[in-house]
């Protein structure tokens, strides 16, 4: 039912994105450290995150909704230093810039969506548990061209099975005008 709750949701993003006259106005990429939190931690070590998706604008005031996509992956600490966790998520977020018009602004951003938390043993069978995943972000983002913007950020990502902070950097490309 959660599995089926996250992909009605990005969906619902991707059918508005479709809709919209406006359509994709923006493509970004990411990527930086993962930190384990809550019971994650006990047995995960620090990871690597990626993040991509599509996104437009609602207005002109700094308001924003994207699809977002993530891909990350942990090791285990001893003594199951051979097992990883592999982390997919797919989340429709929405998000605020303060000065969207100023070469610096600060934003907000949270979604809602669905998380897979992939156990990879060294050896035997892997087991995967997909549930709602949540997320939230503050950052800054540079405008360094006339369609072409750096960003960094700390986010929690979470659901029921993982929860980690990651400290991100990526791009961000406008399309079209």
């Amino acid at each position: 039912m959660k599995r089926l709750t996250g992909a009605m949701m990005v969906g619902a993003l991707a059918v508005m994105m479709a809709a919209s006259p406006a359509r994709a106005q923006y493509v970004f990429l990411g990527a930086g450290a993962s930190i384990p939190t809550s019971d994650f931690k006990t047995y995960a070590k620090t990871g690597f995150l990626a993040q991509g998706g599509v996104g437009f604008d609602i207005g002109d005031k700094g308001l924003w909704a994207e699809a977002e996509g993530y891909w990350g992956t942990n090791k285990h600490k001893a003594p199951d230093d051979g097992d990883k966790t592999n982390i997919i998520a797919g989340i429709a977020a929405l998000g605020y810039s303060f000065m969207a018009d100023k070469s610096v602004s600060p934003y907000l951003t949270g979604g809602l969506g669905f998380q897979s938390h992939k156990f990879v043993p060294e050896t035997g069978a892997s087991e995967t548990e997909t549930k709602l995943g949540y997320t939230g972000a503050a950052g800054l983002g540079f405008k360094v061209g006339a369609k072409a913007h750096l960003w960094v950020e700390g986010r929690f990502l979470g659901s029921s099975s993982s929860k980690m902070l990651a400290a991100l950097g990526g791009f961000t490309v406008q399309l079209g005008k």
